[in-house]
């Protein structure tokens, strides 16, 4: 019996009241919806909880005669995805909060509530998080709603208090060790964090408004300024949530190529972790090996992209153009080469260091029933032991044809983390590898697909596998050439919203060292 099957008849066992629903999977990416009640919404989650479902994403769409928020929620164990809804009314829309539940909500309420002005009871702090007080209205309400006096106050109260004892100190915006635009506010008793506050915004340029404004061919730049590293990727999981929207086929040539780029740049944004990690402990050398390596890849995706970091190759349908099989393929295979003789280097560099396993071992652990309450994804989770990977869960591209495994660690520490990203390096080059071997002739993007797409009406979910985990779109469709809304679930956010609970009571050097395992970017956290 399918799980979805299972949630389904222990619900209308449990919730008789509620109203349970299948999906097709295959058109909106979801398995069941459910449409909650302000009185309901505590006791829905608490089902999905004590099933141990992870917190996938929450947010808002403005309906403008309700407002609606949307929750979704899956399994490690086996692809489940749920969407839960709660329609609000938009003159006074107020909810419960489900933090005390799922503590990354706590993080995602603020972002509605700044967004939208969704006031949830029962919040501990209904601060500012990307925004600031030189806001006036809510920028994602489809109509201009000011925010009032009170609603200004509120956003804008957080101030830390002095105490005895104690004071603070900013890790960031400006600090290496923050590795972009960060700042966290540490409240330190000698060297040891009390608590640990992050706070963003300083890079937010308001991606899912602008996708609204602009078509889905125009929005194609947008994902590869969230992601840097990891371009391809994000570029991915637009066009691909866009085709399934759009039941645009793909040819077999084209999945190849996309699965290959993507591994080529998923090494090349773990270079560019592994250089910037030693070094925010004191080791500055590995930063120059990984970089040397770096520029290889950057050099193979320059050929066939036109770009080194903010690729924009993939198109609905396909790609921009087909490679040069002859000189992409060599150069491939030259780089594979190589990059099997460093991992000798590195481990004896750096894997073998013992001033880098004392810093990095046994520190930051996470345990698994955490990772859950913060829908944590990627190398973050699997280090922990927890084999989740959207390649092999929900398989896209070329990678349900081609065989590898997933690396995970034990305790879930700074080290096992480390170890996870290193073999996951190593994994992509076998991907790689088998993905030029099987590499189909043929056309490299789909014939007869429309300059101007116009999805029908409804709404979609998609995730791929990004460098550092579940990367989501959730696109609802008025069947425009615009999306009515587009919403990026960034696994950075969820990942880093870990650190307050792993910083606390410990030493600042190794909540660094901690923060620099996590491998975050924060223009994707800010969007």
């Amino acid at each position: 019996m399918a799980l979805e099957t299972r949630v389904i008849e222990e619900f209308r066992s449990e919730l008789r009241s509620v109203d349970i629903n299948e999906a097709p999977y295959d058109k909106q990416g979801y398995h069941l919806a459910i449409e909650a009640r302000t009185g309901n919404l505590q006791n829905i989650v608490d089902f999905f909880d004590k099933r141990e479902f992870y917190i996938v994403d929450l947010f808002c769409v403005d309906y403008q005669d309700y407002l609606e928020l949307v929750y979704f929620f899956n399994t490690h164990r086996e692809l489940c995805r749920i969407k839960v809804t709660l329609k609000l009314d938009p003159e006074k829309p107020v909810a419960p909060t489900i933090s005390n539940i799922y503590p990354m909500a706590s993080w995602y309420e603020r972002e509605v509530h700044e967004f939208f002005g969704v006031y949830f009871e029962g919040h501990p702090n209904l601060t500012y998080l990307f925004l600031h007080d030189g806001i006036d209205h809510y920028p994602l309400r489809k109509k201009h709603v000011p925010v009032p006096d009170e609603d200004k106050k509120l956003l804008n109260s957080f101030k830390p208090q002095e105490e005895e004892d104690c004071f603070f100190i900013n890790l960031g915006p400006q600090h290496p060790s923050t590795h972009g635009v960060l700042r966290v506010v540490l409240k330190m008793d000698g060297e040891y964090i009390i608590s640990a506050d992050p706070v963003l915004g300083y890079l937010h340029r308001m991606h899912e408004k602008m996708a609204e404004k602009k078509s889905y061919a125009q929005f194609l730049p947008n994902p590869a300024r969230m992601d840097y590293p990891g371009a391809l990727l994000f570029n991915l999981a637009h066009v691909e949530t866009v085709e399934k929207l759009c039941g645009i086929e793909v040819p077999e040539r084209a999945k190849y190529i996309r699965t290959i780029t993507c591994e080529l740049n998923r090494i090349a944004s773990h270079l560019l972790w592994l250089g910037s990690f030693p070094a925010d402990l004191g080791g500055l050398t590995p930063f120059l090996y990984a970089f040397d390596d770096r520029e290889n890849i950057l050099d193979i995706l320059e050929d066939v992209t036109g770009s080194r970091l903010t690729y924009c190759y993939f198109r609905f349908g396909g790609l921009y153009n087909d490679i040069n099989e002859e000189r992409f393929v060599s150069a491939t295979k030259r780089f594979v080469e190589r990059m099997r003789k460093r991992f000798d280097m590195y481990d004896k560099l750096i894997t073998g260091n013992v001033i880098f396993i004392n810093r990095i071992t046994n520190i930051g652990i996470m345990e698994q029933a955490m990772i859950r309450k913060y829908g944590a994804s990627g190398p973050f989770t699997r280090s922990t032991g927890i084999p989740f990977d959207m390649r092999k869960v929900d398989p896209y591209a070329a990678y349900g044809s081609i065989d590898f495994e997933i690396p995970t660690g034990h305790i879930g520490d700074n080290m096992d983390r480390y170890r996870v990203r290193m073999k996951e390096m190593e994994i992509s080059l076998n991907i790689i590898e088998e993905g030029i071997k099987k590499l189909p002739q043929g056309p490299f993007k789909a014939e007869k697909v429309p300059k101007k797409l116009k999805p029908p009406k409804g709404d979609i979910y998609n995730a791929v596998e990004s460098t550092r985990g579940e990367t989501g779109v959730y696109i609802v469709s008025d069947e425009s050439d615009t999306p009515y809304r587009m919403r990026w679930r960034v696994p950075s956010f969820s990942n880093l919203m870990t650190f307050p609970y792993l910083a606390q009571g410990v030493l600042i050097a190794d909540a660094i060292a901690t923060l620099g395992s996590y491998d975050i970017v924060v223009p994707e956290m800010d969007r």
